[in-house]
């Protein structure tokens, strides 16, 4: 009797089973070669991204201290524009006063000649008022006097100056008309200070 096989032997259907199963493993050992490169890769990209922040960061917070230091220069410069600018209004007050000083005249004893100016010298009712200044001069501790005269006469009255920032500004002063004699009064200022002396041009003034 004659046994006839059909089909593929057992051995090598064993051997062709082998070769897939093999094949299969490998698949999936690339598959998760592969997927382990991928995570990798990701992790390494994150990694970076979070490295790349703080520097960042650090460059924007250079840029903001940049920003900072540049408003503090500024500031500075302004203060110095403004320091500059002041030194340059005091020099130019203080060249402007000795401006002034020098182009006061000097008399022989040393002291600055005043201009005093007698504004105005009139009767207001029973009494007799005068004022003026001396606008060629600016200082304090002076003494303005209003001098009338008729004939040989003379009355005096002196008044202390007032406040002023750029001239000298002598008090009016008031009299009582009964104090002159009818007739016709010249009046002037005599300014005199430790400093400076000078009187003004006389005016005339007709007391009844």
């Amino acid at each position: 009797m004659r046994i006839i096989f059909t089909g593929e032997k057992p051995m090598a259907k064993k051997q062709k089973r082998d070769k897939k199963t093999a094949s299969n493993i490998v698949v999936f050992v690339i598959a998760i070669l592969l997927v382990a490169a991928i995570t990798f890769g990701i992790i390494v990209l994150i990694k970076m991204a979070q490295k790349d922040k703080p520097e960042k960061n650090s460059a924007r917070g250079g840029d903001v201290a940049e920003e900072i230091l540049k408003t503090e220069e500024d500031l500075k410069d302004e203060n110095k524009v403004a320091e500059s600018s002041n030194d340059a209004k005091d020099r130019m007050e203080a060249d402007e006063k000795a401006k002034a000083d020098t182009t006061v005249e000097v008399d022989d004893s040393g002291l600055k000649i005043a201009k005093p100016v007698l504004n105005f010298v009139s009767m207001e009712g029973d009494k007799i008022a005068a004022g003026g200044a001396v606008p060629n001069i600016n200082e304090t501790g002076g003494k303005c006097t209003y001098s009338f005269s008729k004939d040989s006469t003379k009355i005096e009255f002196s008044t202390n100056t007032l406040p002023n920032p750029s001239y000298i500004s002598c008090e009016t002063v008031r009299v009582d008309a009964s104090k002159f004699t009818s007739g016709t009064w010249t009046v002037k200022i005599i300014y005199k200070s430790n400093t400076a002396e000078g009187e003004s041009e006389t005016q005339s003034i007709k007391i009844q």
